[in-house]
C-alpha cells in the first residue's frame, strides 16, 4: 500500500437526495481516516460548475495524486468528471446513488454500512490506478471494398466521395452482382439498369475508385489502419477499352468460353474463361477485328494497402434439387426464382401463353434441414413475380403457395395489389409435383385456411428458393480472421454494432451478413462506409485500457491466444503473448481466463481487484448477514443494477456490485481469492449468450464458474457459493430477484466458514 499518495474524496448528495439513506456526514467523518486521504468534500451538486471548480482547485493547489467521487452511476455526468485537471483514469467512481440509497432507502442505518464498504473498496481500486494517455497511431487514407454488387459499389462511392481512395474488388469479370441479372426489383418495379447505370457512371467518373474485378484477397496482413492485402487477379484476355461487342469471339467460340454480361455490367465487355478453352485454340483473337484479345495473359498478384476493409460479397441462392419432392431438375417446367427472372426479361411471349403459373414459398428456407432461417425477401419476390404476370395477361392465374406471407413496411402495398388483380395466396405447400399431360405439372394442396385439398395442375412451378452467404467465406473468414454465425453469415452484434465483425476495421454490408433486398443492401452499405471512415483518418487514436501480460508471471500456456474473441493475440520477439492494442476490444476475456493471473485491463487489472477485496469488512452489515460480492458486465448487467435504482426497485443491501467490462474479465484466481478471505457469495451477471457484446464472453464465464465450482467441492465449499446469472440491461426486476433470492440462499446455506 502506497500511503505517500495525496488522494481526494468528494461526495456528492444530489441535492440531498443521497443523504435520505445514507449518513453523507458520517461516511465523511470516518473515511477521513482512512491512509491517503488528504482531503474530504461534500457538495450537494458535486458536477455543477462550482463543485467542478472545488476539486480542480484541489487537484492543483494540494497535489492530489487520486480522485474519487461518490456520487450517481458511472454512466453519468461523465463529460464533466473528466475535466478535473488530473488524468482521467486516475478518478474513481462511487455508485451511492443508483446502487446504494436508492435501492436501500427503506434501510438507511444498511445503506450508510454498504456505502462505507462501497467508498473504501473504490479508495484501494483508485490507490492501485495506473495514469494512461490515448496512443496515436499512424493510418492510411485508402480502403479496399470487396464484392461487387450493389452494397459494394454503393460503400465504395460513398467512400470515394469523402475524398479517399477506394479499391473495389469483385470475383466475378462483371460488377452489378445479382441485381443485373434481375428483370424488375421491387417495390418501385423498375428495371435494375436505371439504378446500376448511375452507379457505374459515378464509378467511371471517380478516379478515386480502382476497380479489380476477376480478382479475390489472397491474404491479409498488418493491423487495423493499415491493412496490407494481396490480391490475386486473373487476366480478362480482352481489353475492355479496345471491345466493340460485336460478339465475333462468341460466334467462333467451339467451347463457350467467351462470357458476355447478362443485363447492365461493368465493365461493359465480355472475359475468357481459359479453363474451357481448347489447347491451341485462338479462333477467337484471330476473329476479332479490332485486335482486344490477349490470350497469353497471365495471372497477376498486387499489393493493396487499406486503412478499413468493407466486406460485401453477396449470396447465392439455394439448390433446391435436393428437395425431391419439388421437382427441381427432374420436371421441365420447375424454375426457381432467378430462372424466372432471366425468362421474364427474354421470353415474356412464353410467359403470355401459360394459363396457371404456381409459386411455392420456403423452398429450402425455414426448415431444419437446410436453411434453418427465414430469407427475408422471397415472398416479396414472388409478389412482385406474381403482380408482373397479372400485367402481361390479366386472364393467368396466379397462385402463390404460402406457410406465412411476411412484407414489412410498405411492402404490405404490393401485398394488397397482388390480392387486387386477383393472384390467388394459398396457405399450405404442394407435397409432390409429378408431370401431367401436356406439360402441365400437377401437384395437391391442403389449404388450412380453407380445410380442404386441393388438386391443381400448373404450365409453370416457381420455386422460391433461400438465400445463402456466397460459397467461400468460409475460407475468406479464415484468410481474414473474422467469424461467422450458426448459418454461415458474417457474425456481428447486430442490435448494437450491425456493420462490424470480430476484426476491428473491418465491416459487413449487404447479404453477407443476413438476407436483405436490395434498398436495405445499400442502406447497410452506407452504414458500413460511415464506420469505415473513421480509419481513414491518417491516423487512430486508441483507448490505452488494452490488456497486456505480465511475463513475469506468464507461462505461455497461450490460452489467452486462444480464447480472444478478436483474433488479437500473438507472440512477441520474446516468445510471450502480446495484443495488437488495434486489435482488442478491452473485453477483458483474456484477464479471465489466465490461469496465472497475468493478464490486466489498463482500466482494470487483477491487482486493483485483489487489493480492493483485501479491505472489504466481510461483516459489514452483521456477522450473520452474508456478503455477495457481484461482479457485473459493463453493458447489461451493470446497466440493469442502474435501471433498478432509476426505478426504486429494492433488493438486499448484502450486495456489493463491481463493474467489469464482460462476465467473461472474471479470473477464477478473484473469485478463489474472494471465498478464501470469507466472502459468502460470488454472483457473476453477464449478458445472455446471445447478446454479447464479446461473442463468447458469458459462455466462457459460465464454463469456468463450473471449474471453480468444483474446486469448491475439492475444498469442502459449497459450490452455490459461486454463481452465474444472464440478465439484459432492461431486466431490472430480473436482477433485484437474482439478488434477493442468493441473499436468502445463502442464509440458509450459513457464514463462509473461511470467514474470520
Amino acid at each position: 500500500m502506497d500511503d505517500s499518495l495525496k488522494i481526494g474524496i468528494y461526495l456528492c448528495t444530489c441535492g440531498g437526495e443521497v443523504e435520505q439513506a445514507v449518513d453523507a456526514g458520517l461516511l465523511a467523518k470516518e473515511a477521513s481516516g482512512w491512509p491517503g486521504v488528504t482531503v474530504i468534500h461534500k457538495d450537494a451538486s458535486l458536477c455543477s460548475t462550482d463543485g467542478i471548480r472545488k476539486i480542480r482547485g484541489d487537484v492543483e493547489k494540494l497535489g492530489l495524486d487520486r480522485v474519487v467521487i461518490a456520487a450517481c452511476s458511472p454512466f453519468f455526468k461523465v463529460e464533466e468528471f473528466s475535466g478535473l485537471g488530473i488524468n482521467k483514469y486516475l478518478v474513481g467512481r462511487v455508485n451511492l446513488r443508483e446502487q446504494c440509497s436508492r435501492v436501500h432507502r427503506n434501510n438507511p442505518e444498511h445503506a450508510t454500512k454498504k456505502a462505507k464498504t462501497m467508498l473504501r473498496g473504490s479508495l484501494e481500486m483508485a490507490r492501485h490506478s495506473q495514469p494512461l494517455q490515448p496512443l496515436q497511431l499512424p493510418a492510411l487514407k485508402s480502403a479496399l471494398v470487396l464484392g461487387g454488387g450493389v452494397a459494394g459499389i454503393n460503400a465504395s462511392i460513398d467512400i470515394a466521395e469523402t475524398g479517399h481512395e477506394v479499391f473495389l474488388i469483385e470475383k466475378s469479370p462483371f460488377l452489378g452482382g445479382r441485381v443485373a441479372g434481375l428483370h424488375r426489383y421491387f417495390p418501385r418495379m423498375c428495371p435494375p439498369s436505371c439504378g446500376l447505370e448511375l452507379m457505374f457512371s459515378k464509378l467511371k467518373d471517380n478516379p478515386a475508385i480502382h476497380i479489380l474485378t476477376s480478382s479475390e484477397i489472397d491474404s491479409i496482413s498488418g493491423p487495423p489502419g493499415n491493412f496490407e492485402i494481396m490480391v490475386r487477379t486473373c487476366p480478362r484476355h480482352i481489353d475492355a477499352e479496345r471491345c466493340v461487342l460485336c460478339g465475333k469471339c462468341l460466334e467462333v467460340c467451339p467451347q463457350n468460353a467467351v462470357i458476355y454480361p447478362e443485363g447492365p455490367s461493368f465493365p461493359n465487355a465480355p472475359a475468357i474463361n481459359r479453363k474451357l478453352c481448347i489447347e491451341g485454340c485462338d479462333k477467337c483473337a484471330g476473329a476479332c477485328p479490332v485486335h482486344a484479345i490477349a490470350l497469353d495473359e497471365e495471372e497477376k498478384v498486387s499489393n493493396s494497402k487499406a486503412g478499413a476493409l468493407i466486406l460485401a460479397t453477396g449470396w447465392e441462392p439455394f439448390d433446391p434439387t435436393p428437395l425431391a419432392e419439388l421437382g427441381y431438375g427432374r420436371l421441365e417446367n420447375v424454375v426457381t426464382g432467378l430462372e424466372f427472372e432471366k425468362i421474364a426479361g427474354k421470353h415474356g411471349a412464353f410467359l403470355r401463353g401459360l394459363k396457371r403459373i404456381a409459386f411455392i414459398q420456403c423452398v429450402g428456407s425455414r426448415d431444419e434441414r437446410h436453411l434453418s432461417y427465414c430469407s427475408g425477401v422471397c415472398c416479396m419476390v414472388s409478389i412482385k413475380q406474381a403482380i408482373l404476370l397479372k400485367e402481361m395477361e390479366q386472364d393467368t392465374e396466379v397462385y402463390i403457395f404460402y406457410n406465412d406471407i411476411r412484407t414489412p413496411g410498405e411492402y404490405e402495398d404490393l401485398y394488397r395489389k397482388a390480392r387486387q388483380a386477383g393472384v390467388i395466396f394459398v396457405k399450405g405447400i404442394p407435397s409432390e409435383l409429378k408431370p401431367g399431360d401436356a406439360n402441365k405439372i400437377n401437384f395437391s394442396v391442403f389449404d388450412t385456411v380453407a380445410g380442404e385439398r386441393l388438386e391443381l395442375s400448373a404450365d409453370l412451378v416457381v420455386l422460391a428458393t433461400g438465400m445463402r452467404p456466397s460459397s467461400g467465406i468460409a475460407e475468406l473468414g479464415g484468410k481474414i480472421g473474422i467469424a461467422l454465425n450458426k448459418n454461415s453469415f458474417v457474425e456481428s452484434h447486430l442490435q448494437c454494432y450491425p456493420q462490424d465483425t470480430r476484426r476491428a476495421a473491418v465491416f459487413s454490408a449487404g447479404c453477407c451478413k443476413a438476407p436483405m433486398d436490395v434498398s436495405r443492401s445499400i442502406e447497410s452499405a452506407g452504414a458500413a462506409a460511415v464506420k469505415a471512415l473513421q480509419f481513414l483518418t491518417g491516423g487512430i487514436e486508441v483507448v490505452p485500457d488494452h490488456s497486456a501480460v505480465n511475463t513475469l508471471k506468464c507461462d505461455v500456456c497461450k490460452r489467452c491466444i486462444e480464447e480472444c474473441p478478436f483474433k488479437a493475440y500473438a507472440l512477441d520477439e520474446k516468445g510471450f503473448p502480446k495484443a495488437d492494442i488495434l486489435k482488442c476490444r478491452r473485453c477483458g476475456i483474456c484477464m479471465g481466463g489466465c490461469p496465472l493471473a497475468a493478464v490486466s485491463l489498463g482500466e482494470l487489472s487483477i491487482v486493483q481487484l485483489s487489493e480492493m477485496i483485501d479491505v472489504f469488512d466481510r461483516s459489514y452489515l452483521d456477522e450473520d448477514e452474508p456478503v455477495i460480492l457481484g461482479f457485473l458486465c459493463r453493458n447489461d448487467a451493470y446497466r440493469a443494477a442502474d435501471d433498478a435504482g432509476l426505478r426504486g426497485i429494492q433488493y438486499p443491501p448484502n450486495f456489493l456490485g463491481i463493474m467489469v467490462p464482460c462476465a467473461g474479465a472474471v479470473n477464477g484466481a478473484i473469485v478463489a481469492k474472494a471465498i478464501s478471505t470469507g466472502i459468502d457469495g460470488i454472483l457473476i451477471a453477464g449478458c445472455p449468450d446471445s447478446q454479447c457484446h464479446y461473442i463468447q464472453g458469458s459462455a466462457l464465464a459460465k464454463t469456468r464458474l463450473d471449474d471453480i465450482s468444483n474446486k469448491l467441492r475439492e475444498m469442502y465449499l459449497e459450490p452455490e457459493r459461486v454463481r452465474f446469472v444472464a440478465v439484459s440491461r432492461d431486466e431490472p426486476e430480473k436482477f433485484a430477484r437474482a439478488v434477493t433470492e442468493y441473499v436468502s440462499e445463502l442464509k440458509l446455506l450459513g457464514r463462509n466458514p473461511l470467514r474470520l
